[in-house]
Parts: C-alpha cells; sequence; structure tokens
C-alpha cells in the first residue's frame, strides 16, 4: 500500500530534508510515485463535480487516473495529503500531469495553527493558488514555489473576507491540491510524480499507539479447539533482568503488529521490525528481554544532538525504507554516512528493501531485503530460488540477503477468497509448517541467514486461525535454532540426488559435520497440501568418510541411518522421511552432542506444538465434510482415513502423556500422511471450477466453497464484453479507447509492442510484445523489471460482481531472464495474482475470476516479464450472474 511505502521511508525523507538545508541539495524531501495499489487523490469542495472513474494504471512505474464529469466556468479540487511541510522560501512543490483539458493548477492547503475558525472548530485553512497552468499537453510539470509570499497575499483577502486577525506564524502545507477545470464530456487527468522541496515536520500524535510495554491480561490461553490438550500452551518463562540482544548468528525477525516483546521472544524470534522509531520504554523493554530491534534511524538533527546513546544497543539494524527510484541513490548513500559518523556500534547494519533495482541499493547499503508473494501461487520452489539468485547474482558481491518470509495470504489474496467463496475468518488462510519449512530452505540456498517473517495481524489473537500461525512460527524457529551452527558458521556445499524422483537434498558443511536438508523444487504453493515421500530414500553424499556417524534429525530427537560406501561417496538411506527430517553426518562427538543437548531439551514442546498442528488438520478436515456431506465421492474410504486419523491422535496423545516424545513425534508424521491422503481423495472427488484461475484452492476449508462455485458457474449467465478493444484489430481504436503501452528503459535490452498479423486467433491481427538483447555478443541475463506493458482503459465494476476475465496467448519459445514470463495482470488481484505463461507454442486460452469486492475500477495489463516474443488475442471482460435458483443454493460472493 501507498501508506505502508510512506511509513517505510519517513524517517529517510525527514533526515534528507534537514541535509539539503545545510548541503544545499537539490533532491526533494518527499517525492511520490503514484504508483501504489490504491488511488490516493481526493475530491474536495465542490459538490458539482462527480467522479466516474479513478485507479492506477500499473504500466510500469505507474500513474494515477482520474475521470471526472463537472460544470464548464468551475474547477474541481483534487487533494493529495502530505507531510506537514513549515511554509518557507525554500518550500516548492511540482506535479507532472497529463490532461485533455488545458487550465489544470496546482494550489496548496495551509493551515495556520495560531488562528481558530468558528466555523469548523479545527485551525484556520488559506488555499494558496499559483504558478504555471497547463496547456493540456501531454507530461506537463506544474510547479508551486514562493509559498510565504503566496501566503501572506491569501491572508490579506482572508482577513477582509471574515474580518478575524488571522496570525500566519507556524503555518505550514497538509495537502497538495489540483485545481481542475470542468467542461462539457468527461476531463481526464493523469498525475505522477510528485515531489515536495523543503522541510518536512512531524505534527502527527496518534493516541490511540500502541506500546510494546502494555500490559496484556491474557497472553495465549492455548488451543480453543475441542479435543486439542489445554495442558499444550505456549511456555511461560520468567523474563531475564538484563541482557544485551544476540547480534551474531542467525536472525528470526518478525514485523510486529502491537504484540508484547516477550510473548514474540517465547515464540522463538530473536527480532522484532518496527515500522516507525521505538519509544524509549520499548527500548528498554527490548533491551530487558534481549531481543533485537530493526526501525528507522533518528534524524540528524537528533543525531547531531545526542548522537547515538547506550538506549539504541537494542538495535540490530537501522531500515532506510524501499528503493523505488534510481534517483534516491545518491539521497540513501548520503544518510547512510551521515549514520555511520554517529553510530559507534560497527556491528549494526543499515537494510533496504528492494526487488528490481538489487545492484543500486547493494551499493549503498548493508544488506538487501528480498521478497515476493508466493503463497497461493503457482510458483515452484524452484522458481523462487532461481528468483532469488538472479537478484543476488546482479547485486553487489557480498551483500547480505535478508529474505521475507510469508506466514499468511496477502490481503489482496484473502478478499478474493472472501469475495469469490462465503468463508468467514475463521479459514486457516495462513502457511502451514511444511511451507515455511520450504520457503526457509529457499532462502538458505542463496545463503541468507536473516529471515524477515510477514505479519498483517497481531499474533496475540484467539481465534484458530491466529493460534494455528503462531505454533507453526515457533515450530518454525525451533527448526531454525537447530540449523543455526550450519547456517551462521557453516557453508553450502552442494546439492545431492535422492532415490526419489523430484527430491534433493541441499548439503552444509561446518567444519566435520555435514548436514543434508531434503527439498522437493517442484512443489509449488497453489495450496496447503503437503508433500510427502513414499518408501524409502537414499542420498549420496561426497566427501565423507565411510567412519562417519549418520543420524536422522526431527525436533523430537535422533536415530542412526544406515550408510555404507559406494562410488560417488557414503550413500546414506532411511526407510522413511518425515517432512521436516534433517540428516547430520558427523565425525566429531562432540558436534553430535551439542545437538542431541538441544533436542532433549526442546523435545517435548516440538511434539505437543506437532500434535496440536496436525489436530487442527483433522478437525478441519472434518468440519468441511460435516458442512458438505457430499464432497466426498467415496464417504465410505474417506471415513475410514478418518477413523485412523482419530486412532493414531490418540496414540499420539497416550505417548506424550508418558513422556515418548520422540515416538509421538514419529505417530504426529504418521497422522499427517493419512491426514495428506484424505485431503487428495476430497480434492480429486469433489467438482470445482477448475478451468479457472481462482484463490480457493489454497485450502482444504474452501472445498465447498469451491463446489458451489463450479455449480453457480454452470448455470452462470454471461454479460457483455466490457473491455473495448480487446480484440486488438485497429491500433488507433486502441488508443482512442483509453489503452496505454509504456517501454520500460533497461540497459541492454531493447522493446516493441504491436499489432501483429502473424497467425491471429481471430481476426486479421493480435497484441505482440517483444524485447530483445541489443548485443548478442554481451547479452542481458537477468531481467527484473517488465521492460514493456500495455494496459486497458478502467472498466468500471461493482461490488458483489463477478467478473471472468477471458483471453488467449501465445508465447513460441520460453521466456528467459525472469521466471514470470507472459503476465496477464487485473488490477483486482493485484502483480502477485498474475495469471503467468511461460511457454505456449500455439495458441492458449486462460480464464482469470475475481470477485469486486467494492465499487472500483478494474484495469487489465499485459506485461512482458522477459526477453522474448509473446502474443494475446480475443482478452475479453464479463460479468457473470448465475441464475436465481442456484444463487439461492449458495453461490458464494456472487451478486443475486
Amino acid at each position: 500500500m501507498r501508506l505502508t511505502r510512506f511509513c517505510q521511508r519517513v524517517v529517510l525523507l525527514i533526515a534528507f530534508s534537514q541535509l539539503a538545508l545545510t548541503a544545499q541539495a537539490v533532491e526533494p524531501a518527499f517525492r511520490d510515485q503514484m504508483d501504489g495499489t490504491q488511488p490516493v487523490l481526493r475530491l474536495v469542495d465542490n459538490s458539482s463535480f462527480k467522479i466516474l472513474g479513478q485507479s492506477i494504471d500499473h504500466a510500469g512505474v505507474g500513474v494515477e487516473v482520474v475521470q471526472l464529469q463537472g460544470p464548464a466556468g468551475e474547477s474541481a479540487q483534487l487533494a493529495f495529503s502530505l507531510p506537514s511541510a513549515p511554509v518557507i522560501s525554500e518550500l516548492r512543490f511540482s506535479a507532472t500531469i497529463c490532461c485533455n483539458r488545458p487550465g489544470v493548477q496546482i494550489a496548496a492547503r495551509a493551515v495556520l495553527p495560531r488562528s481558530h475558525d468558528a466555523k469548523t472548530g479545527r485551525p484556520h485553512e488559506i488555499l494558496l493558488r499559483g504558478g504555471n497552468i497547463s496547456h493540456g499537453l501531454a507530461s506537463e510539470k506544474l510547479l508551486l514555489d514562493e509559498l510565504p509570499k503566496l501566503l501572506e497575499r491569501h491572508a490579506r483577502v482572508a482577513r477582509l473576507e471574515t474580518k478575524d486577525s488571522l496570525d500566519v506564524r507556524e503555518a505550514f502545507v497538509s495537502q497538495l491540491v489540483f485545481l481542475v477545470p470542468g467542461g462539457n464530456g468527461i476531463t481526464e487527468i493523469a498525475v505522477d510524480r510528485i515531489e515536495l522541496y523543503g522541510v518536512l515536520q512531524d505534527r502527527i500524535f496518534d493516541p490511540q499507539l500502541q506500546l510494546a510495554t502494555a500490559e496484556t491480561e491474557e497472553l495465549f490461553e492455548g488451543p480453543v479447539l475441542p479435543g486439542v490438550p489445554n495442558e499444550s500452551p505456549l511456555p511461560i518463562h520468567p523474563a531475564p533482568q538484563q541482557r544485551l540482544p544476540d547480534k551474531s548468528g542467525i536472525h528470526r525477525i518478525i514485523r510486529w503488529q502491537g504484540e508484547p516483546f516477550d510473548f514474540l521472544s517465547r515464540l522463538g524470534f530473536n527480532a522484532i521490525w518496527l515500522a516507525r522509531q521505538p519509544t524509549l520504554a520499548e527500548l528498554q523493554t527490548a533491551s530487558k528481554v534481549g531481543i533485537s530491534l530493526v526501525c528507522p534511524p533518528p534524524g540528524l538533527d537528533e543525531l547531531a544532538r545526542d548522537g547515538l546513546p547506550a538506549k539504541w544497543n537494542p538495535v540490530l539494524a537501522w531500515d532506510l525504507g524501499a528503493l523505488v527510484d534510481r534517483e534516491d541513490i545518491e539521497l540513501v548513500g548520503r544518510l547512510k554516512q551521515q549514520i555511520q559518523h554517529y553510530d559507534t556500534v560497527e556491528s549494526r547494519y543499515a537494510v533496504m528493501t528492494c526487488t528490481q533495482l538489487s545492484r543500486d541499493a547493494s551499493r549503498a547499503t548493508d544488506a538487501l531485503l528480498l521478497g515476493r508473494e508466493m503463497l497461493g501461487t503457482d510458483l515452484t520452489l524452484r522458481d523462487y530460488v532461481t528468483w532469488l539468485g538472479q537478484r543476488q547474482r546482479i547485486a553487489r558481491p557480498g551483500t547480505p540477503l535478508w529474505v521475507t518470509i510469508e506466514t499468511e495470504l496477502s490481503p489482496l489474496r484473502s478478499q478474493q477468497v472472501m469475495a469469490l467463496g462465503r468463508a468467514s475468518s475463521h479459514v486457516p488462510l495462513n502457511a502451514s509448517h511444511e511451507q515455511l519449512t520450504a520457503l526457509t530452505a529457499a532462502a538458505m540456498s542463496v545463503k541468507s541467514r536473516d529471515f524477515v517473517f510477514s505479519s498483517e495481524s497481531s499474533l496475540m489473537g484467539k481465534d484458530v486461525a491466529t493460534q494455528l500461525r503462531a505454533r507453526n512460527l515457533e515450530l518454525i524457529n525451533l527448526r531454525l535454532q537447530l540449523l543455526s551452527p550450519w547456517l551462521s558458521t557453516g557453508k553450502v556445499a552442494g546439492v545431492t540426488e535422492c532415490s526419489q524422483p523430484g527430491l534433493s537434498a541441499m548439503v552444509f558443511q561446518a567444519e566435520r559435520s555435514h548436514l543434508l536438508m531434503p527439498v522437493a523444487w517442484s512443489r509449488n504453493f497453489q495450496s496447503q497440501q503437503s508433500f510427502h515421500v513414499p518408501g524409502p530414500v537414499s542420498f549420496v553424499v561426497p566427501g565423507v568418510a565411510e567412519s562417519t556417524d549418520v543420524y536422522l534429525l526431527t525436533l523430537a530427537g535422533a536415530k542412526r541411518l544406515r550408510h555404507e560406501r559406494t562410488t560417488g561417496g557414503l550413500r546414506v538411506s532411511a526407510e522413511s522421511l518425515p517432512a521436516d527430517g534433517l540428516i547430520m553426518l558427523s565425525s566429531d562427538p562432540q558436534a553430535f552432542t551439542q545437538v542431541s543437548q538441544y533436542l532433549r531439551r526442546v523435545a517435548g514442546r516440538a511434539a505437543r506444538l506437532h500434535r496440536d498442528i496436525t489436530a487442527q488438520r483433522l478437525q478441519e478436515l472434518e468440519q468441511v465434510v460435516a458442512d458438505d456431506p457430499e464432497l466426498s465421492a467415496n464417504p465410505q474410504t474417506f471415513r475410514g482415513l478418518l477413523y485412523r486419523s482419530k486412532q493414531e491422535l490418540v496414540a499420539c496423545d497416550k505417548n506424550l502423556a508418558s513422556g515418548y516424545f520422540e515416538l509421538a513425534y514419529e505417530r504426529t508424521n504418521a497422522l499427517e500422511h493419512t491426514l495428506s491422503q484424505a485431503e487428495y481423495a476430497l480434492r480429486n472427488g469433489s467438482p470445482r471450477a477448475s478451468s479457472w484461475i481462482t484463490p480457493l484452492q489454497f485450502s482444504v476449508a474452501t472445498l465447498a466453497e469451491e463446489r458451489r462455485l463450479a455449480t453457480s458457474l454452470a448455470s452462470a449467465v454471461e454479460g457483455p464484453q466490457l473491455l473495448p478493444g480487446g480484440g486488438f484489430e485497429d491500433l488507433g481504436g486502441l488508443l482512442q479507447t483509453g489503452w496505454r503501452h509504456q517501454q520500460l528503459p533497461l540497459a541492454g535490452v531493447t522493446s516493441a509492442v504491436r499489432l501483429s498479423p502473424h497467425s491471429p486467433h481471430e481476426g486479421a491481427y493480435c497484441l505482440e510484445l517483444e524485447a530483445r538483447n541489443l548485443d548478442a555478443n554481451a547479452p542481458v541475463s537477468v531481467v527484473t523489471t517488465a521492460p514493456v506493458w500495455i494496459s486497458s482503459q478502467p472498466v468500471p465494476v461493482k461490488a458483489g460482481d463477478l467478473i471472468e476475465i477471458t483471453g488467449v496467448a501465445r508465447v513460441p519459445e520460453e521466456l528467459i531472464g525472469s521466471v514470470d514470463g507472459l503476465q496477464i495482470i487485473d488490477s483486482l488481484g493485484g502483480p502477485g495474482m498474475a495469471m503467468r505463461i511461460l511457454h505456449a507454442p500455439s495458441w492458449r486460452e486462460f480464464r482469470v475470476l475475481r470477485g469486486a469486492t467494492a465499487d472500483t475500477q478494474l484495469v487489465v495489463s499485459v506485461a512482458l516479464s522477459g526477453l522474448g516474443r509473446a502474443q494475446v488475442d480475443d482478452l475479453t471482460v464479463r460479468t457473470l450472474r448465475p441464475s436465481n435458483a442456484v444463487a439461492a443454493q449458495g453461490g458464494g460472493g456472487l451478486r443475486q
């Protein structure tokens, strides 16, 4: 979201604006590229105008487009909220606009904090008009400066009108306002690149701000599920009196959502990422608990006045925000240089979020934070590792990588689950333990030892889904602590193949011990369904002596494995392999002693967590079938699997009660395998809307919703085609109906978009996008962003609409340089839910289903994300409406 991006960058912007005054720099103190996920311009103070359409055109860097209708001779006020900026001579604004009418002007809304407005009960406000006026040309830059003179002039007029003595001292600007003229027809304005030069002030005080030191009545009362024993709550340990946070080893970082620090520490996190600067009380609490913080740095004025006293000791790293524009590189480098001047802790990082400009960012900061949406996508683990490796390859050699690990579905994907089904908030849309294991393994493959777990909501919730997420995170943290010796001091020694197809193992080496981490590289993340390895497995590990001891490790214990010398190395065999199992090879008895001591310490807690997580899966399956008994194609077989699962759960509980934690863990693994068979039987025996791409496939809890959706779609009536120009027959018609294309400048790459007569699917032409290397002798190997986009005009949709996006695509040769290929992106799902086509030698149909959660504008974009050529034809957007009879039976989120 744009607000999130602003919060991440606000300290950076404040610091630079203050630096600009002393160094006479020309960089803006604030910049917005208008490329967020939601529109931000608001219509104010004019009831004679109305907004007909508003959207973000994500063709490349993005631009906000607003369609207005109003009478001639009047102007609409489109307001853009700003951080507070004092009215001083250095203050000036600029914005790039494109409007189909001349006469657009920008103004600034000034707030007079020393003058009270009797009508509103708030400080008096004055609209400061000035600057140049647009001429109706493309990409015009509007300027507004000399704010103090404008303020005095407008204040004199306001005093005459209000007959009040207005005090302009300490005035500040709160909004930039676009004055847009009306007239016959529709006025369309596109706004991009708003910049502020001057100084920013933090005038915001939020009385609802939650402190981590606030008292909480109940931290965690354990499960609220029937069948899950209440004797396994999260452990309550007394907080240590005082200890410095651990800044060595691996960092398990959680995005903070207001939870008490000691609660997160008990979940196994040793660092917390705050979106703002911590309070003194929070710094003291972090020091007391022994947990590190990642946060924005203090402003340069505070640094110059106080330096960095001991209160900042808990800070592991300074968050320098997200790099979205190459022009910010110099800004970031200068800010980091200033921080280093005052920071006496040499080991403290400066970290920056970046997905596209990795090379530039790595030269200006100490570490890069990488991440992309994975949960619910068809991206495989191999795709993800390739994506991470590409960004590592173009970064400065040796730059530490921090990797984001998703813990729950993205907000947009969750909204689509709710829109397409009737799933309520209790549906667990979280990453499973097996998915967390796979995502952390991917991060380890690029030698990342720092994991940032994303979190959109607090882990303190008492609902089932939140408690399940907390347990999954605690269990993965226990596993990461087990891996710590190999991650912190070891190295990735390679990959060894497995006797089972589709499975191999990463090999870590630390001193005289090796660790094998089995990974299923071909698995994707469309559903939570677990990946199980049937039967015995074996690995051949080179460079290991036959006298080496070999162990199968789980969090509940270790057992010896058979091994023998063979051609190529040491063959290690296991009768079965748990989803989170590890294999340790060591000739150092002391190394295994340390591992076994850790396992004995955590075995009880790990076994109970594993049991509770699996018990929730069992209860979820029972509830799904209870809600819709017709889901199971073979009820007798399914009931048999559930009965066996319950028996295994009873046996597991007996083992836990007797203290046989390793045996209980093994029984839980067997229970997981049985549940996977039951889930598989349900998924393959239930009718679904399989020809559509929907997010309902992620959770087994939404199987009934998939079935209802399939039934509804079978009798749905198609509405008219809403997307003009989708046949791609007339270039002039495309431009007239609002289609736009953008070619992004990438070094060494040339791109083009055209209407091609080469074998269209229908008609005389199809859309063709192409990107090629400029120099075949120096080819570009990594494409970090789509070189060429084309986006449709906005299509109005209403809340509750069920929308079908269809078309055909052809990608003659697999695109190179990117794992995303040809993407069909819609604004309701966002880039994370894009349809990806890597290779389609002949025309391939695609169908995407979306639910509108609010009255909005739908934009469909086609992006070529790699090098090569792709074609698209017959792109359509329609609403689907089920018959009244089907809708009455329950059509999910369909409008009736």
